[in-house]
């Protein structure tokens, strides 16, 4: 329980310093992840080639609980032109912590680094963002095992 505080605090201490370094023309975006979890995401942008994203969500994965994770992307890693604009492929580093009961009814924590890969699509009129993403994570805390999130999504940039 005292490695999840501190890691918390870690991680809201970083988000707070960035969110303090940035002015009001910055791109933030809203919206919902569904797949393998299902919930609320949200990103925000540091640049014009990184970001960081997550999701506060519904895992009904190895684990049927609640899940927040967060990556730092490097967004535009590769670009492809259509006929509606650019495809861009991202790929990121963060980690997962999932909530959830297991078999005899205990409560558990699962905890470990994400890697991700990601296909966004943008639409100007109006302001959504359309992605699709893969992650790998290792499962550090309770054992060392590997799974993977999959979904897809829309957010509203503002």
């Amino acid at each position: 329980m005292k490695m999840l505080t501190i890691l918390s605090l870690l991680v809201l201490s970083f988000s707070w310093a960035q969110a303090a370094n940035h002015s009001a023309d910055d791109d933030y975006a809203v919206g919902v992840i569904l797949g393998d979890p299902t919930g609320l995401s949200a990103k925000m942008k540091l640049n014009n080639e990184h970001s960081l994203d997550g999701a506060l969500a519904y895992s009904s994965g190895r684990h049927h609980g609640t899940q927040i994770h967060s990556d730092y992307l490097w967004d535009r890693a590769r670009s492809w032109e259509t006929t509606q604009g650019p495809l861009y492929m991202y790929y990121g580093l963060g980690g997962r912590l999932i909530s959830y009961t297991d078999k005899d009814d205990h409560s558990q924590i699962s905890l470990g680094p994400r890697g991700s890969l990601g296909l966004d699509f943008n639409i100007f009129n109006p302001n959504i963002e359309l992605f699709g993403e893969l992650a790998l994570i290792l499962e550090v805390v309770p054992s060392i095992t590997a799974d993977v999130d999959a979904g897809i999504g829309a957010r509203i940039r503002f």
